[in-house]
């Protein structure tokens, strides 16, 4: 994959040449693209490991991708583009001070106050106007290897020296933060690169500058997280290693699940926010060192043929997905659910609470979505074959008992974010809506019809927070939170009736949300509660409709309604949810199309 990526970026450094030659005046004030071609290749003889370093970097990637589609015209940005263009010398710069070549070139300068070179640091420079913030031409001289022997220069002649040792900081000298983890003779390096202006690739997403403060927190994390990584999953941990070479660090998160993305542009690394604990570090590495690998096989070979408009339901996100983003979450769950099966085992106290919910959650929840990418009919001969082998390994994985308790929560997690997902994004078709409304009013079974399948569409409701699942969640990730959430839980956006739920009160759940359907049959959260709660009472007529069609259920509600005649919601459930309308609400599996 490494290979397959190194080509990738040979081919689009050289795109960018190519398409820069053919407009040389989109270097501005700078030299021809020619020269930085020119001492890139030098350092490529001389030096082949400097060379790749900066080659394979990560930002390396994301900026010939960005500015190769503003120089075809399918990008735009505020920066000047012979600032981004010119960036072709910055990288050269780079290439040519880790290799220790004598060389001299110019670079842009494009905030008016730092230059940043890729993989080593920040240098700090004086404007040619005192106080602006016009980007300007910088010169960079390299001497060889010797004291003094980099020297930056700015239009008004200030100069800053690099030390030979480049992880040495100076006044105007800012190495790149880094983060080292060792354990049992296994080694991980990190980056965290924060001010490249090219290592975010999320727009609103900017990197968090890092201060000694919030660098010890990252390296204290991840030496803790490393540990666990080596100890339960030494090969993961290894090829972990072996590809990723630097974070873009994002704002600390202080409960829930961290913010983390990957992108194809950018091997070998991942924006991800600073977690609250070790254990949600090494969770969100792995997560995203599974998307890395995906994301270098998918250049490779073809796994997906999407059909026009196709969404399916994924069991980690609130909205549809196309079968891509659909496969790439699974990849990234399947990581995910051998990361706990191996640590919930050695874990303790409240660690193995929370490591067997997560195992019994994701482990059923990564299953269904495989199961749906196979009769998706979406995946190619490759595709299936791959696939396939995922779910062999779940497969066996799900057998493996867990407490009765665990399993029982996991399960209403997942019932309750499908459900609202389905209420969110599906649309039962009308003509079925219209004949089980007349059947209601006439009592009528004979003129139920078929069930089809709903319209899913995407983010036409308000995203409603599935409450219930972060309460169930919470029972075993932070008791204690949950303990003071059960006696406030409006702060959560819960309510009593949701307490009652999971407390297993289904009698007093009931009540509670055929009250709160009846009175806002528009929001989506009370009619799976109800469905969960009938569920738990042994109405499996009224619970079968509810959570197994709950937009047809509220459709006819609604419709009915709006004809004066109202019904009640649990009856009307349990009518269709009767074995005389079985095949009506039986509908499709969660992926939907």
């Amino acid at each position: 994959m490494r290979h397959g990526q190194k080509s990738k970026r040979l081919v689009l450094i050289r795109m960018v040449l190519e398409a820069v030659a053919a407009d040389p005046a989109s270097m501005g004030p700078l030299p021809p693209v020619h020269a930085a071609w020119k001492l890139l290749g030098r350092v490529q003889y001389e030096d082949p490991g400097a060379f790749e370093k900066i080659l394979m970097h990560p930002s390396t990637g994301v900026w010939a991708a960005h500015v190769l589609r503003r120089l075809r015209g399918v990008g735009s940005s505020d920066v000047p583009l012979w600032t981004e263009v010119g960036y072709f010398h910055t990288l050269a710069a780079a290439a040519a001070v880790r290799a220790g070549v004598e060389f001299h070139t110019q670079v842009p300068v494009p905030d008016g106050g730092t230059l940043h070179l890729p993989s080593l640091g920040t240098v700090r420079l004086t404007h040619a106007d005192p106080g602006g913030t016009r980007p300007f031409v910088a010169t960079v001289r390299g001497a060889g290897r010797g004291v003094g022997s980099v020297a930056v220069v700015s239009p008004r002649g200030a100069c800053v020296l690099l030390p030979d040792a480049l992880e040495s900081p100076l006044a105007d000298w800012r190495p790149l933060p880094q983060v080292r983890a060792t354990r049992d003779g296994h080694s991980l390096r990190l980056a965290l690169d924060d001010t490249d202006p090219y290592a975010s690739f999320v727009a609103g997403r900017e990197p968090v500058v890092q201060n000694p403060q919030s660098r010890n927190r990252w390296q204290a994390l991840t030496e803790q997280a490393w540990e666990t990584l080596v100890r339960g999953q030494l090969d993961t941990a290894d090829g972990l290693a072996e590809v990723m070479c630097s974070l873009v660090p994002l704002e600390a998160v202080m409960s829930g699940e961290p913010y983390s993305v990957t992108s194809p542009e950018s091997f070998g690394s991942a924006m991800v926010q600073l977690p609250a604990d070790a254990t949600t570090l090494a969770v969100s590495l792995i997560h995203e060192f599974q998307h890395i690998k995906l994301g270098a096989l998918l250049d490779l070979v073809t796994l997906t043929r999407e059909a026009d408009g196709a969404l399916h339901y994924a069991p980690w996100r609130l909205d549809p997905r196309p079968v891509s983003g659909l496969l790439q979450g699974a990849y990234a769950y399947l990581g995910i659910v051998s990361f706990w099966r191996r640590y919930y085992p050695t874990a303790s106290g409240q660690e193995a609470l929370r490591s067997r919910f997560a195992y019994a959650l994701w482990r059923r929840g990564t299953l269904s979505v495989l199961d749906g990418l196979l009769a998706s009919g979406e995946l190619t001969e490759l595709g299936l074959w791959f696939v396939t082998n995922m779910r062999e390994c779940l497969v066996r994985w799900c057998e493996e008992a867990l407490p009765p308790r665990v399993e029982s929560d996991a399960a209403l997690a997942a019932a309750d974010h499908l459900g609202i997902w389905r209420l969110r994004n599906s649309r039962p078709p009308e003509s079925e809506t219209a004949l089980l409304t007349e059947g209601w009013k006439h009592r009528s079974p004979t003129r139920c019809p078929e069930a089809r399948n709903p319209v899913v569409r995407a983010d036409v409701l308000p995203r409603e927070r599935p409450v219930r699942s972060e309460l169930v969640r919470l029972r075993w990730e932070a008791p204690k939170r949950f303990a003071w959430l059960r006696r406030h839980p409006e702060s959560l956006g819960a309510t009593s009736t949701d307490i009652a739920l999971i407390d297993g009160d289904f009698d007093t759940a009931l009540r509670g949300y055929r009250r709160q359907v009846t009175a806002h049959p528009e929001e989506s959260s009370p009619w799976t509660g109800l469905g969960l709660a009938a569920q738990g009472h042994g109405d499996g007529s009224a619970a079968a409709a509810l959570l197994g069609r709950p937009e047809l259920v509220r459709a006819v509600y609604l419709r009915l309604a709006g004809e004066g005649t109202p019904a009640d919601p649990c009856a009307l459930a349990g009518w269709i949810g009767g074995r005389h309308t079985e095949a009506a609400v039986a509908g499709p599996p969660p992926h939907l199309r």
